[in-house]
């Protein structure tokens, strides 16, 4: 039990105070938010698309590919979006903030949080594991989003029409992270080995991703966004990292997933909202207030739920 714990704590206490680090840093002033607007581009421009390129470059497909986590996923994060903009349609009467609701209660920080948490409980495993979802779970986040968003948007411009479907596959098409594993895939395939001062730089380069990612979130982390709407938004928060997290997991484990896979299962459903739910949000008229507090919400409630996932996990030789 006590090595469980000590697992538990040493999968989550990391992450955990490096955003705690990055909000004092920004308290003190020595964090502005020009940098960290800067620091987000290079996270998500350059360092996690090199980190992405790099596990996906050095694994094998057929040591490393897990068909059965992929099918899983794709099916279970599709059957989460659909129940819930269900659900949400017949329960919220207000359409301006059905949109927000539901990607704040589906759409995960997987980018962000998923490689170190799943580097912190698996090793190189959990990475390698992870870097092979990633695309599969990138592309659904980002289609499903603007299709929800769209939907429901307060303005007739952002309506889902032909120009909007041309616009999710431009989305899709230019992402940085789709981009760096497609480019990773014939290294991946025909076990292609990078050139050692290339390598170095690709490492160093990756190295910024983690670090910078998580000062940035903690320093972007603002109280003051939680007032009003805190109705909908504990709501949406308690979906997100309680209740679609365990049942997603119950499936998984039901469906023979155990170890990194399982592991990747929960990071993948049990992650806060992801930070860009907030600007899409804002850009397709949809309450981006709601989606600011959902984001705040999940993202303090989650290294709590996280945590326990993991304990329970571990508890039951799981992972």
């Amino acid at each position: 039990m006590l090595d469980n714990l000590v697992y538990s704590i040493n999968s989550i206490l990391p992450i955990f105070l490096l955003v705690v680090f990055g909000a004092l840093l920004k308290k003190w002033e020595k964090i502005t938010d020009s940098f960290t607007e800067i620091a987000d581009w290079i996270v998500f421009k350059i360092a996690l698309p090199v980190m992405l390129f790099l596990e996906v470059a050095s694994c094998s497909i057929s040591d490393d590919f897990d068909s059965k986590l992929v099918l899983f996923l794709v099916i279970s994060v599709t059957s989460v979006f659909t129940l819930v903009t269900v659900i949400t349609a017949l329960v919220i009467k207000d359409n301006s903030k059905r949109g927000a609701f539901i990607q704040g209660m589906c759409r995960s920080n997987f980018a962000i949080l998923g490689v170190p948490l799943a580097e912190n409980m698996f090793g190189e495993a959990g990475g390698k594991t992870i870097a092979i979802v990633m695309p599969f779970i990138i592309l659904m986040f980002n289609s499903y989003s603007v299709i929800i968003l769209s939907m429901f948007s307060g303005s007739e411009k952002h309506k889902l029409d032909k120009k909007s479907v041309f616009g999710i596959i431009k989305n899709v098409v230019t992402n940085p992270l789709i981009i760096a594993v497609v480019l990773a895939l014939p290294f991946m395939l025909f076990d292609i080995r990078i050139i050692t001062a290339a390598d170095k730089t690709l490492t160093y380069l990756s190295a910024l991703a983690t670090p910078l990612a998580l000062l940035s979130l903690g320093a972007n982390f603002k109280t003051e966004s939680l007032r009003g709407r805190v109705g909908y938004a504990a709501m949406a928060a308690a979906g997100k990292t309680v209740i679609v997290p365990a049942i997603a997991v119950t499936v998984a484990a039901l469906c023979g997933l155990r170890g990194p896979s399982l592991g990747v299962v929960l990071i993948c459903f049990g992650s806060p909202t992801a930070v860009t739910s907030y600007i899409m949000a804002k850009k397709m008229d949809n309450d981006h207030d709601l989606a600011a507090q959902i984001l705040l919400l999940s993202t303090l409630v989650c290294v709590v739920t996280i945590f326990i996932g993991i304990f329970i996990l571990k508890t039951l030789a799981l992972i």
